[in-house]
């Protein structure tokens, strides 16, 4: 798996070895950062982060704070040796073995991304992430949810989001979502 985009493009990543995790595609990341406009200093939340692949996009392309969160022990071992050898300041760029609830309470920053792809058997996820980044008002006032899901599922964004742009890939779509005007 290559980083597409930025100062990392062309770089390969250390992929754990979790054979649950479904990673996202090239076209997937192609439609995300053809449509969000990632600018120096931004921050990034990859939830649900699997191989890291989206959040390492968003830092290849100039994301000046990054978190990953996983509870996949083989994931984040694998995020972390590429934050080791991109050299990325540790500082800046995290990841947590940790339940999505919690990163999403102990959040350091307003998120300007957060990009929630939970395993599609996990459909529940969708709108309690949704739920906590309204409560835990983790999201900046311009910022942007990037969902991916089945297109059969269902989703209710609550009353402080709206849909501004929806992708279809195949059997599943894309979801830009951010904060009402």
């Amino acid at each position: 798996m290559r980083i597409q985009f930025g100062k990392l493009k062309r770089r390969n990543l250390v992929v754990g070895k979790n054979n649950k995790m479904r990673p996202t595609q090239s076209i997937t990341k192609d439609k995300i950062f053809n449509v969000i406009n990632i600018e120096e200093g931004d921050t990034f939340v990859d939830l649900f982060a699997g191989t890291g692949a989206v959040g390492f996009e968003a830092v290849s392309l100039g994301a000046g704070e990054c978190i990953w969160s996983d509870i996949s022990r083989e994931s984040v071992v694998a995020i972390k040796e590429n934050i080791e050898t991109f050299e990325l300041n540790q500082d800046k760029y995290k990841v947590f073995k940790s339940d999505f609830r919690m990163v999403l309470r102990k959040l350091p920053f307003k998120a300007d991304y957060i990009f929630i792809d939970p395993p599609f058997i996990a459909a529940k996820y969708y709108e309690e992430a949704i739920e906590l980044i309204e409560k835990y008002e983790s999201l900046s006032p311009e910022g942007m949810i990037i969902l991916e899901k089945p297109i059969k599922i269902e989703l209710n964004i609550g009353k402080q989001f709206k849909i501004k742009v929806r992708k279809k890939i195949g059997d599943k779509e894309i979801l830009f979502i951010t904060n009402y005007d």
